[in-house]
């Protein structure tokens, strides 16, 4: 490869990979849902007032007045909850669902939305989570998950937790988009 394209190759990378990370919604369509991605790096800092502790929390944009909360939950980690249109929120505690050990999450959010005359609706959300489960190199990352939840006015919650280098962003798409239809599964085992 010649400096020119080596050169051409790189900065059509940090293009590509800037725009992904900007914040800005991003749109992928298949199957009848559409996927919008929101950041989790460009939100709001609130402290809960009715907490004695006043730990700090995050909001984050979301879609169709749906937003997401993102709170420590111990050691560093922080996992989302759903906050719904009618400020319903719904707690995901990847810290008892996913995985006892450290974790950070992924920079964005992926909604798995269906449109109809009504407007849009939000179906599933997809989160990465970038899993430490090395005690002897706590720094490393070990494994990243793709969490799928289940969103609907009654219940949020984790559905589905696969390693991201197991699964097609086809197959990722099938099972968050009939995630409705599935159960909220319960702790790691370990």
């Amino acid at each position: 490869m010649t400096k020119q394209n080596s050169k051409t190759s790189y900065l059509i990378s940090a293009i590509t990979l800037a725009v992904i990370l900007s914040g800005c919604f991003a749109t992928y369509q298949d199957s009848g849902f559409k996927s919008v991605f929101t950041s989790l790096n460009n939100c709001q800092s609130f402290t809960d007032p009715t907490d004695p502790n006043s730990t700090p929390y995050k909001l984050c944009a979301g879609i169709a007045g749906y937003q997401l909360i993102l709170r420590k939950v111990g050691a560093g980690r922080k996992s989302i909850e759903i906050l719904s249109d009618s400020q319903q929120s719904f707690p995901l505690n990847y810290q008892e669902v996913v995985t006892r050990q450290m974790f950070h999450l992924g920079d964005q959010a992926e909604w798995r939305i269906s449109e109809s005359s009504g407007g849009s609706e939000p179906r599933a959300l997809i989160a990465e989570l970038h899993v430490h489960e090395d005690l002897d190199e706590p720094h490393q990352v070990t494994a990243v998950y793709l969490v799928v939840a289940k969103i609907s006015t009654n219940e949020s919650c984790v559905t589905d937790v696969l390693e991201q280098q197991k699964v097609s962003r086809q197959q990722l798409h099938q099972l968050a988009d009939s995630a409705q239809q599935r159960a909220c599964i319960g702790s790691p085992t370990e």
